[in-house]
């Protein structure tokens, strides 16, 4: 397994919300597909997030909270 595994997605208004767990530095990382771009994000996970773009827009990690 790699420093970096997708844990959820979902969404906030409009916007799909990432979370992603970073072994290496154990932490939890949020942001959103908006954020992907910004330059604070470190590359390696911009290149995870990219390999699996299309299956986290299709939705294939997507939390729906049922009340």
């Amino acid at each position: 397994m790699g420093r970096y595994h997708i844990m959820l997605t979902y969404f906030k208004g409009r916007q799909r919300v990432v979370q992603v767990m970073d072994f290496s530095g154990a932490q939890m990382i949020t942001f959103t597909m908006d954020e992907l771009e910004n330059d604070e994000m470190p590359v390696e996970l911009k290149k995870y997030i990219k390999t699996i773009e299309k299956e986290i827009n299709e939705g294939r990690w997507d939390y729906w909270k049922r009340i």
